[in-house]
């Protein structure tokens, strides 16, 4: 099964879309996970989308606001209590993890890989088969 980060971008405008795929596909939702960097300089955190996979276990969709939000502790944003607000509407508890900051990597897509290996690894992804 092909699973992909889709980044659906950093900033604020890119928070309605986040809203909008939680409110449209609450039910294809299967965690949303807030990936925190605070061991890292800025101290950024990412939202993700975890959706089910799709039928007949092809693909599974990770859409991602890529470094959007300052780390919400001990203070939190407003980012951070909106994506929540928004969860709690469809009963999606999010999860929370540590992880790699993305400058640590040469390429986005050794970060994603690297954080596909955190997911499997903490079960968020299902293993490869």
């Amino acid at each position: 099964m092909k699973q992909s980060f889709i980044v659906i971008g950093h900033g604020l405008t890119d928070l309605f879309e986040f809203q909008t795929l939680i409110e449209y596909n609450h039910e294809r939702i299967s965690d949303i996970l807030m990936l925190h960097t605070p061991l890292s300089q800025e101290k950024l955190s990412s939202a993700c989308i975890i959706m089910k996979p799709t039928e007949g276990k092809h693909f599974q969709a990770i859409y991602t606001i890529l470094d959007g939000f300052k780390y919400p502790y001990p203070e939190s944003n407003k980012k951070f209590d909106l994506i929540t607000e928004w969860a709690n509407e469809y009963n999606i508890q999010i999860k929370g993890l540590d992880v790699k900051p993305r400058s640590d990597f040469a390429e986005d897509e050794l970060y994603f890989a690297y954080l596909k290996g955190v997911l499997r690894l903490e079960r968020y992804l299902p293993p490869l088969q």
